[in-house]
Formats: C-alpha cells, structure tokens, sequence
C-alpha cells in the first residue's frame, strides 16, 4: 500500500506542478510523518501487526481531519476507515487466492495461509478486503480510495470566493447601472 499511495501523490503534485498550480498547505504536517512510526516500533518491539495498522490508520485518519481543507482528504480519511473495519473485523486483511494468482503472486500463497506477516492472510473474498489485482499486488477498495485522495490532495482544492485557477484573483467591475 505504502508504494502506492507515494506513487499517487508524487503523480499528483506533478500533475500539479505541470498545470501551474499552487501545492496546497498542510496543517500538522509532523502528523503525517508520525503515520509509519507505529509499523517502525512493530518490528523492535513485541507489538502484533493487527495493533500497529490499526494504530498507522488511526494515525492517517486524524492526519486527514485535521487537513479537512482539502477535500481530497476525505477520500483518505475513507480509505484509512474501510481499511481499519476490515482488520478490526476479521483479525487481519483477507487476500483473496483467485486475485493473488492474477495479480501474478502465488508463490505467495503458501505464506498467506500461514499469515506469515502477521497482518494478511490467504481467505474468501471479501468486499473491503484484498481483491483488486494489479500488476505486482493484490489490494482492497480502502487502498483504492487512499491513493485516489492521495493523487487528488495537489489538484482538487476548495476555492475561495474570487479565486480562480492558478490562485489569481478575478476582479469583475460592474457598469454603474448594473450594480445592486
């Protein structure tokens, strides 16, 4: 997931950049880069995986509402959501055997039927889970949603009353006979 969604927010602020628009503020900035800490302690410490993605999601959740300006986010903050449901129900992500195969993984088959990450484990397909094959990996709606948030955070911005694309103001002088 982590690749994906850098993938989508570098193409995103690209895409931005190329179409001459400002990058957006964030508020709290520090709390996106707290978001992989929670996976970071997992691997020193005795933490089971089901609690650290728990703990990142929540981490990414609050990120998104407190930038809550940007309504891209909201597609992240929905992702992180659905993804977090998903765990939470099921003690883990359900990667669906039929999409792994597609998605040109089934060497890891066996892996998953033990849940050798302690996270992903080889089950039915289920709808918030991994079932979405792509080249390489297998993934859910709620990764879907993140990356799809994460590409539009530098495109798709509130505009404020006179602010046109480009953030250049528009200034309109009415004739005097048609001013209220």
């Amino acid at each position: 997931m982590t690749l994906l969604a850098l993938t989508a927010l570098g193409l995103g602020i690209l895409l931005a950049k190329l179409l001459g628009k400002r990058l957006p503020s964030l508020k709290h900035p520090w709390l996106l880069l707290l978001t992989p800490l929670p996976e970071v302690l997992a691997v020193f410490l005795p933490i089971p995986v089901v609690f650290s993605q728990g703990a990142t999601y929540l981490l990414v959740s609050v990120a998104a509402w407190t930038n809550r300006h940007l309504p891209a986010l909201y597609l992240v903050f929905l992702g992180a959501g659905v993804n977090a449901l998903a765990i939470f129900l099921h003690g883990g992500m359900p990667v669906d055997p039929v999409a792994l195969e597609r998605a040109g993984l089934g060497h890891y088959r066996d892996y998953l039927a033990q849940k050798g990450d302690g996270l992903h484990y080889l089950g039915d397909a289920f709808p918030l889970g991994d079932w979405i094959p792509l080249p390489g990996r297998v993934v859910s709606p709620g990764d879907l949603l993140i990356a799809l948030g994460l590409l539009l955070v530098p495109l798709w911005q509130k505009k404020t009353p006179g602010e046109v694309t480009g953030g250049r103001e528009l200034e309109v002088e009415l004739p005097k006979d048609q001013e209220d």
